[in-house]
């Protein structure tokens, strides 16, 4: 009995010695981190005082009063929902439309395939200068090609134009993210059983028929984590707006992230940086649970 019990705490040790490494890595690196910045928020810090905590002054929540008085913050937060919606859209459009055609065999589909996959293994800061030279005023190809098609008499300052910087950093964040999506959505597709097809063809099922009562129902989990997924990667998006506009020009295409880097980073507000960042936390968290809530109810349907 003595020995069970000895080879059964052994057990147990060996299993918790498994966990214990990816434990230790998350509370370092995780949780930690967002802890701290959720009590920076609450305190009065800056250059003077961040590396003395014994200095640091409790404030409650004026570090987020001082934002939400702030027309920046509402003008970044106005620009991220504007970036991430149309981001999103086309990425997932676009995408979709590259799943649904690698979806079928034809030659050369893989190293295709894999060319696409390009863009988004490349570092986006290294995307962001690409496009910050392609969209350039004066050299840029984009103006070259717009220009020699007579669709431009002169020259689009795209990046340092107000009205089309933002517009300007979505382009290239939705080039950046459609080999994601299509990924994804390729692969959502691909486990999907043939013989559901092959039954639909044999009682008359069209295209349209078998894409909107076989594929769509089926597709629709991959969905809701993509969507997911990309909400959350694209919210939290700072390389490639710091490599192409800097937030630019007159805060134009400055989204929240960018928002709280600048505040911190640049003004010093480490405490008011840190409650934007709670911001962006606390949305993230709320679609978080959302999609939880409406995946649940997918399983029990």
């Amino acid at each position: 009995m003595g020995k069970s019990k000895k080879m059964k705490k052994k057990k147990v040790f060996i299993e918790y010695s498994f966990v214990l490494p990816a434990v230790i890595f998350m509370v370092i690196f995780m949780i930690y981190p967002i802890w701290y910045n959720i009590e920076m928020s609450f305190k009065d810090v800056d250059l003077k005082n961040f590396l003395d905590s014994s200095q640091q002054t409790f404030v409650g929540l004026q570090n987020f009063k001082n934002i939400f008085s702030d027309k920046y913050f509402w003008n970044s937060l106005n620009n991220t929902w504007v970036f991430v919606i149309f981001s999103m859209v086309f990425q997932f459009v676009i995408g979709f439309g590259f799943a649904l055609f690698f979806n079928k065999k034809f030659p050369g589909n893989k190293w295709m395939r894999a060319i696409l996959l390009i863009a988004w293994m490349n570092p986006a800061i290294i995307t962001g200068a690409v496009f910050k030279w392609l969209m350039a005023g004066d050299v840029g190809i984009f103006n070259y090609l717009l220009m020699h098609f007579g669709l431009i008499h002169k020259p689009i300052n795209f990046l340092a134009d107000t009205n089309t910087a933002l517009g300007s950093v979505i382009f290239g964040n939705i080039w950046v993210g459609i080999p994601f999506n299509m990924i994804i959505l390729l692969s959502g597709l691909q486990s999907i059983d043939e013989e559901l097809y092959e039954s639909a063809v044999t009682d008359g099922a069209g295209k349209f028929a078998r894409f909107r009562y076989i594929t769509w129902p089926l597709l629709m989990p991959t969905i809701l984590v993509l969507f997911l997924l990309g909400f959350i990667y694209t919210f939290k998006v700072f390389d490639i707006i710091y490599a192409m506009t800097s937030g630019g020009p007159a805060n134009s295409s400055q989204i929240l992230p960018y928002y709280s880097y600048e505040l911190s980073f640049k003004m010093f507000k480490f405490g008011e940086g840190a409650a934007a960042s709670c911001v962006s936390f606390v949305i993230i968290a709320i679609l978080s649970v959302i999609y939880v809530y409406f995946s649940k109810k997918e399983e029990v349907a």
